[in-house]
């Protein structure tokens, strides 16, 4: 059974509240604290763009999750449920790309600073930190070498370790108190860490626009699965039984229900070979 802690931050989910144009200056509060500038200023500048950052129609994964222009530079928000070595290469080559984008035949090169914010729900370096803060530097003299490119990871994960009692003791200048909301599956908790902030309201609104289980629990093609019949599915089935299922139903790809369960493609793999 996934937990309750947990079951919030999904892709599909969390980019509808990063792309809401209701939720605009929640996005400028966590960009705003992240890289210590006024909120203020942020939303003021803040423009959401295009996701699509190819600069070539053959290239692989050219749709990022969320990304804005700020006058100042781009940040490229992505939402990761779990780790892996596809992930990695993916998110490096948005950043590759939209680098390549700004890069116009015959002009001078201008650069905007690309900033890219993964929120994971895992510990990317495993040194049980919530911010982790990279750029691309020289080994031995720790000297930046490219300062147009910066990556956090926020091990969102983190927080569900933490009581929602220290929680509310913080506030909107802090990062754990922003993303806290992704991580608390109970509405009366919510309530009483955000208590009477209206920016908050107004993620919580969109939050609970998903407590149906279903789209709570999993990620799918809402139309098509409605069209298949199984909204009356029992959300907690085990991962593998429920897996089962989607396979049995045709409407997801492999690698779709191996997101919506957490099972490993070898995983999602041996589920097919035992129907043989």
């Amino acid at each position: 059974m996934i937990t309750e802690q947990k079951v919030l931050l999904k892709d599909e989910f969390a980019k509808k509240i990063f792309r809401s144009e209701d939720c605009k200056e929640y996005v400028a509060s966590v960009i705003a604290v992240l890289l210590h500038l006024k909120k203020e200023d942020v939303l003021n500048n803040l423009t959401l763009i295009d996701p699509e950052v190819n600069v070539n129609k053959n290239v692989k994964n050219q749709e990022v999750d969320v990304i804005y222009d700020t006058k100042e530079n781009y940040v490229n928000i992505e939402i990761n449920y779990r780790n892996s070595q596809d992930l990695r290469i993916k998110n490096n080559a948005y950043i590759a790309q939209l680098y390549l984008k700004q890069i116009q035949p015959k002009e001078k090169y201008q650069i905007k600073p690309i900033v890219q914010i993964n929120i994971n729900n895992y510990d990317y370096y495993k040194k049980k930190k919530f911010i982790y803060h990279s750029v691309v530097m020289e080994e031995e003299y720790h000297i930046a070498r490219d300062k147009n490119i910066e990556i956090f990871d926020i091990n969102i994960d983190l927080l569900t370790e933490i009581d929602y009692n220290e929680i509310e003791k913080l506030n909107e200048r802090d990062l754990k108190w922003l993303l806290y909301i992704f991580v608390c599956g109970d509405k009366r908790r919510r309530k009483e860490v955000y208590g009477e902030s209206e920016m908050m309201k107004k993620v919580n609104q969109k939050v609970e626009s998903y407590d149906d289980p279903l789209d709570a629990y999993l990620f799918y093609d809402k139309k098509a699965m409605d069209e298949a019949g199984i909204k009356q599915m029992i959300v907690d089935d085990t991962h593998k039984e429920t897996a089962k299922k989607l396979l049995q139903m045709k409407v997801l790809t492999d690698e779709q229900i191996a997101e919506a369960t957490g099972l490993t493609l070898d995983e999602i793999e041996d589920l097919k070979k035992e129907k043989e």
